[in-house]
């Protein structure tokens, strides 16, 4: 909408950076409708690549043609991104110095991933500090795979209960619990939390 795209404009002009490359975690439209325009936010307005896990390539042809409702007007026509690359299924650096390692977790969509990272990290939640540090700490984009106290729903076109099951189990048990969760929708949390408190977390560790 054209409040993120004002709010990530924003941030962008007060750290003085450009956008180096756009990563997409999956191919719903709430997280794919801008970033054609995103895209052309590079040095002196140069176009960036897009990254996309390559089982949700097919959806960025008509990203709401998958979705029981159509967007609402506000949000303009879409746009497909004119360099759209496969997100490789290893660590890659997407720009100079980010580098990620995708995780895939299908059941929300058929190319929901996790993107793990390790750096210093700065969370805030309504600008109040959520984690805060100076040493390098294992961090995920957990998309709309696993939220706090929830995960992504699986009643939409190319989503499947029994491998959303299936990714709880293997990012539960295969990722450093203190691993610190960014999820796509609502507050950061971090996996050791939600391996305690998660009632879908804990339903898939449990029917194994």
């Amino acid at each position: 909408s054209a409040g993120i795209r004002h709010l990530i404009r924003q941030v962008l002009e007060l750290e003085g950076v450009s956008v180096g490359a756009v990563l997409l975690t999956h191919g719903h439209p709430d997280h794919v409708w801008d970033a054609a325009e995103a895209s052309t936010w590079g040095t002196d307005g140069s176009t960036v690549p897009c990254y996309l896990p390559a089982p949700d390539m097919y959806r960025m042809d008509d990203p709401a043609s998958f979705l029981p409702m159509a967007p609402p007007d506000f949000v303009g026509p879409w746009v497909k991104p004119t360099d759209l690359r496969e997100m490789p299924a290893d660590s890659v650096e997407l720009t100079p110095g980010v580098w990620l390692r995708m995780v895939p977790a299908p059941g929300h969509t058929e190319g929901s991933a996790l993107f793990l990272g390790h750096s210093p990290l700065d969370v805030r939640v309504n600008n109040q500090s959520f984690y805060a540090s100076e040493e390098a700490v294992p961090w995920a984009l957990s998309a709309d795979v696993l939220f706090k106290d929830s995960v992504g729903r699986t009643d939409m076109p190319g989503g499947d209960e029994t491998q959303m099951r299936h990714s709880l189990r293997t990012i539960s048990n295969a990722l450093d619990p203190s691993t610190i969760l960014i999820p796509g929708h609502g507050p950061a949390t971090t996996l050791a939390d939600e391996i305690r408190s998660n009632q879908y977390l804990i339903r898939a560790r449990r029917i194994g």
